[in-house]
């Protein structure tokens, strides 16, 4: 005989095993098969055990019997409790990651000077930093989901698909750098593009890490997953798989080398001035193994934990995830160049470095450009003239105007560089650096 009996309060596919194993102790129980899909554990008896009974093991198991829909926001302390700690933790490391000023001892100076020391270097760099931010967090919104579904996996078959991902990273950037060293900016996503695109990384990234901390138990269940066409896109096996295995991981490997990344901006510009397929493409493979270290640790934090201490380990990394998501959502806002109307009045202090049509600012590497920020009138040619005291270094190696000039220029000690662009409708646009940082506003009146 079998019996069907609806859960409440599962989250994983941990839930499944737990309540399983509760369930099978008790008396004339033969096995228990539960199902996190449809909130139901059917149990194959000699005969039928008692209501009291059930709830004991239920109960135990740490469920209820019931069918009451999951709520938008959780009933359980514990999750906001976790949820505050993780907010801790990550505002600690970000705190501890400005204060010691970790972007600069790991930046290498100037990336426009090329090469292969400084390609790896650049890479170390990026897999520390903002490929850590984007990639890395996009890998750890994928494989803490999967680790969480798969508690009965081991630390080697969660570890393992980050070593495809990353094999996969460096051969294809070898590929992809070798083809832009000899194509130039025909293959490479830029402006626009790469802004929406960076927006809808970042909304997928948050929709995960918001799954990982269980405070919305609804979302959590799985009515918030990636759509088939983002699911595609990033290299998943198929859209009901939504998680991180071999295939989907040589995939996103792949992908990769078209995420905006400040760093990888940067090198492709660089491999691209090579003009040469084997120099760009050594270039770009050895700034992806200087990415491997830090992409790698990010995978080996998902793959090794396990026990009670999973649980707020995932609501942890749910939170950075989240943290992460958003800083690429407003990076990608500035890059796309979508502008909010402004009604901003010129100003003595807004017009005094443009000289006729043409903008004046200089650029060092501790002030960044000064002046950053200028009034302008509409729908008429300028040149924005950044005079280049030191090299660009890191992400920031790089000067755009979203929306007005789409094309990234790199920032080189004793070169003046020139953006010539002819101002749109009444708006504010962002100076960022390849990345979408702001670095300073452009009002047009």
């Amino acid at each position: 005989m079998k019996i069907t009996i609806p859960i409440e309060g599962m989250h994983c596919r941990s839930c499944e095993i737990t309540l399983g194993q509760h369930l099978e102790k008790v008396a004339r129980v033969i096995s228990a098969s539960v199902s996190l899909k449809t909130k139901t554990a059917t149990i194959e008896v000699i005969s039928p055990p008692s209501q009291a009974e059930l709830h004991k093991a239920v109960r135990a198991a740490g469920y209820t019997i019931g069918n009451t829909k999951q709520p938008w926001l959780s009933h359980n302390p514990t999750d906001y409790r976790d949820l505050c700690i993780g907010i801790l933790v990550v505002g600690i490391l970000a705190i501890l990651y400005n204060t010691l000023s970790i972007n600069k001892i790991i930046s290498t100076g100037s990336i426009a000077s090329g090469g292969i020391g400084v390609a790896f270097l650049t890479g170390i760099a990026a897999g520390l930093s903002t490929c850590m931010a984007l990639v890395g967090g996009l890998v750890l919104s994928l494989s803490a989901r999967h680790a969480k579904k798969h508690p009965g996996a081991t630390a080697m078959q969660k570890f393992r698909p980050h070593l495809f991902f990353n094999l996969s990273r460096i051969i294809s950037f070898f590929i992809f750098g070798g083809l832009i060293g000899i194509l130039g900016a025909s293959i490479q996503l830029q402006g626009a593009p790469l802004g929406v695109l960076m927006i809808i990384v970042g909304i997928v990234m948050f929709s995960l890490g918001l799954q990982l901390t269980n405070i919305m138990p609804r979302v959590s269940a799985g009515s918030l997953t990636l759509p088939p066409s983002i699911a595609k896109f990033l290299g998943l096996k198929k859209h009901t798989d939504k998680e991180y295995n071999h295939q989907s991981a040589v995939a996103l490997g792949a992908i990769s080398f078209f995420l905006p990344c400040g760093f990888t901006q940067v090198m492709q510009l660089y491999a691209m001035s090579t003009g040469n397929f084997m120099t760009g493409a050594i270039v770009m493979s050895v700034f992806a193994i200087g990415t491997a270290p830090g992409l790698l640790g990010v995978g080996s934090l998902t793959s090794f934990v396990k026990g009670k201490s999973s649980g707020r380990f995932f609501k942890i990394a749910g939170v950075a995830v989240m943290v992460m998501a958003l800083l690429n959502i407003n990076s990608g806002y500035n890059l796309s160049g979508f502008q909010m109307p402004s009604f901003a009045q010129a100003s003595d202090a807004d017009s005094s470095n443009v000289i006729g049509q043409t903008i004046n600012t200089t650029y060092t590497l501790n002030k960044d450009i000064i002046p950053s920020t200028f009034t302008l009138k509409s729908h008429m040619d300028y040149k924005l003239v950044v005079d280049s005291q030191d090299d660009g270094q890191g992400c920031m190696s790089t000067i755009m105007i979203p929306g007005l000039f789409e094309k990234p220029l790199l920032l080189e000690k004793g070169k003046k560089q020139i953006l010539s662009f002819r101002t749109k409708a009444a708006g504010t646009y962002k100076i960022t650096c390849a990345m979408g940082i702001n670095r300073g506003t452009i009002t047009v009146i």
